[in-house]
């Protein structure tokens, strides 16, 4: 289950990203290289992209990629201890949070956003909680 919910959070992760971004990121370019973008152009005109919120399109794809992420590596590590399992789960959360710090003080380059350090941090927050 947690393999299967894992890969769902990267996939919806990876939907919201592709139907609400803007197509000069890196992963538009790759699209175009395999030939899909014609695909997903024709997904993107069929929503309206008016009313989703700022951090549903901008954070929320980070923080649901952190949660496949870490609930990815809880399914290959299960059968470590817990502290072993937390150690390898923290990564890219922690990357996440570091770089957004980081761009908040000016030593890494992008725009710092509040909504993208929350969306990083809480499902490792969560996933302490729960386990």
């Amino acid at each position: 289950m947690k393999l299967f919910a894992g890969i769902v959070s990267l996939f919806c992760g990876a939907v919201i990203y592709l139907l609400f971004r803007s197509k000069q990121l890196l992963g538009f370019a790759l699209l175009r290289r395999i030939g899909v973008e014609s695909w997903v152009d024709k997904l993107r005109s069929a929503v309206d992209h008016s009313s989703i919120p700022n951090p549903i399109i901008y954070s929320l794809p980070g923080g649901l990629w952190s949660l496949g992420y870490i609930l990815i590596i809880d399914w290959l590590f299960g059968n470590q201890t817990l502290a072993k399992r937390r150690a390898w789960a923290v990564i890219i959360p922690l990357f996440g949070v570091g770089s957004e710090v980081l761009q908040g003080f000016g030593i890494l380059p992008g725009t710092y956003d509040f909504w993208d350090l929350i969306f990083y941090a809480v499902p490792y927050i969560l996933y302490l909680v729960f386990k």
